[in-house]
């Protein structure tokens, strides 16, 4: 499975002899998307085309972009037409069929299915780059994916370690990126004796950061070819929002074939889905999140932890998967950021006062003073982008970080800041809902200037 770019076109789909052959997709830098099967280089049988104002052809194609025999053409109002085209897209269609106007009373169950799921007629994610995931089995001794013996899976990693280790010694660029001591601690076998406790999972987790930061380990050169060929599909032509979808369909089938290698080499890691027992501590007491006071009741017991795919590789492939799947998303949802972002703009030209009563927080949660360079002052009808700073430029932060884990941390401490700003206002104890949370972090929101998609 590969691609090609000509006249401003990228194909992603089965590629034999030179040529387009089989199910594949074609994206053009003018919008239009088309998924379907191809033929000695052409778009020739069943297929769906898609044009940037969301008109949908789906029928017979007998050429590029030239449909030819039976189909449905969906209009953006709903509106479609069923029976037999014929003409090349965008030069003039000849229609013989019947045109329907669905009414206010139809039930989409009763409309055609003109569109389908996008992806059906695609390549399967699980078919992408079968021969990348191949090689690094080969490396690991193994024939087949899951087949062979671990041990010597182990061994074949630590020779390839020290022989790459030892090519590429005067390599400033590669020995940068993959120091000589970690190298060393790659080379050895972990060992995992008794039962699998969480412990052990973070030891993997933290040996596979390690393997995944350097291209010498078998691992670390999958994750990186996977990496460069996600970006080159992508990028460029490739970042038309029909996509999106696809594009995380590949990353998680990354991430079940990675988990696959993986618990080859550590088979005591437990199946997908399975949890791993929570460590028995001493109960203490605790204080509460919201009001700060001490809690004497016991604790709940703590759930075990439940390992995915995601769980553990997320951390090491989304920062690299990242820019060419936040493109695919913001151009997916670019008419509703537009939409909010006009808001967020004219609703932050408020003065501090203004926005808190607009939004309805309570006037006992309005900060009287704030400190400004360390130099408290008051809060003034006109003052402006000065109350819960500090909350504000904690959620600020969220851009930064790209798993779910490390955005919801960036929340729950913007939370705290948000609890510390109001009790150092109120000057007592103070026990929040959300009637009176939400208001303020919306406030709060809207002065970080959040993006609706991160």
């Amino acid at each position: 499975m590969t691609f090609c770019l000509s006249r401003g076109e990228k194909y992603m789909g089965i590629w034999q002899d030179d040529l387009c052959q089989g199910h594949g997709v074609v994206v053009t830098q003018f919008g239009l998307y088309y998924e379907g099967a191809f033929n000695s280089n052409k778009m020739m049988g069943t297929g769906v085309l898609l044009s940037e104002d969301d008109t949908v052809y789906e029928g017979e194609f007998s050429d590029n972009w030239t449909l030819n025999g039976k189909g449905t053409l969906a209009l953006p109002n709903g509106d479609y037409i069923e029976g037999t085209f014929s003409g090349e897209w965008g030069s003039g269609i000849k229609i013989t069929g019947t045109y329907f106007k669905p009414s206010l009373y139809d039930h989409d169950k009763d409309r055609p299915k003109t569109l389908r799921k996008l992806g059906v007629l695609a390549v399967p994610a699980d078919e992408k780059w079968k021969a990348v995931f191949e090689e690094c089995w080969h490396q690991l001794g193994c024939e087949c994916p899951g087949q062979g013996d671990r041990w010597k899976a182990w061994d074949n990693i630590a020779v390839a370690l020290t022989t790459n280790r030892r090519q590429h010694k005067d390599s400033p660029e590669l020995l940068s990126r993959s120091h000589a001591q970690t190298l060393e601690s790659l080379e050895f076998i972990p060992q995992h004796v008794g039962a699998f406790t969480l412990e052990k999972y973070e030891n993997i987790k933290k040996y596979l950061i390690k393997a995944c930061d350097t291209p010498l380990h078998p691992l670390g050169k999958l994750v990186e070819t996977l990496v460069a060929v996600y970006r080159m599909t992508y990028v460029g032509v490739g970042a038309n929002r029909r996509l999106l979808q696809e594009a995380v369909r590949e990353i998680k089938s990354y991430l079940k074939r990675i988990f696959q290698l993986i618990r080859f080499l550590f088979p005591d890691l437990p199946e997908e889905g399975s949890t791993i027992p929570p460590l028995v501590t001493e109960t203490k007491g605790r204080r509460s999140f919201c009001s700060g006071k001490s809690d004497s009741r016991p604790e709940s017991p703590e759930p075990g932890y439940v390992v995915t795919s995601s769980g553990l590789l997320l951390p090491v492939l989304l920062p690299r998967l990242y820019p060419p799947l936040f493109m695919l998303y913001a151009l997916d949802n670019e008419r509703e950021e537009d939409v909010y972002w006009e808001c967020v703009l004219r609703l932050n030209k408020q003065p501090d006062v203004a926005l808190l009563s607009f939004l309805g927080v309570q006037t006992k949660f309005w900060p009287t003073t704030v400190s400004v360079l360390g130099e408290s002052k008051k809060v003034l009808p006109n003052t402006k982008d000065a109350c819960f700073a500090s909350a504000v430029e904690c959620l600020q932060q969220i851009s930064t970080t790209f798993t779910p884990a490390d955005k919801l941390k960036v929340i729950q401490q913007t939370f705290e800041e948000i609890s510390q700003s109001v009790l150092e206002t109120l000057h007592e104890d103070f026990l929040w809902s959300m009637d009176d949370l939400f208001p303020v972090f919306l406030y709060v929101v809207l002065r970080a200037r959040w993006a609706a998609v991160l």
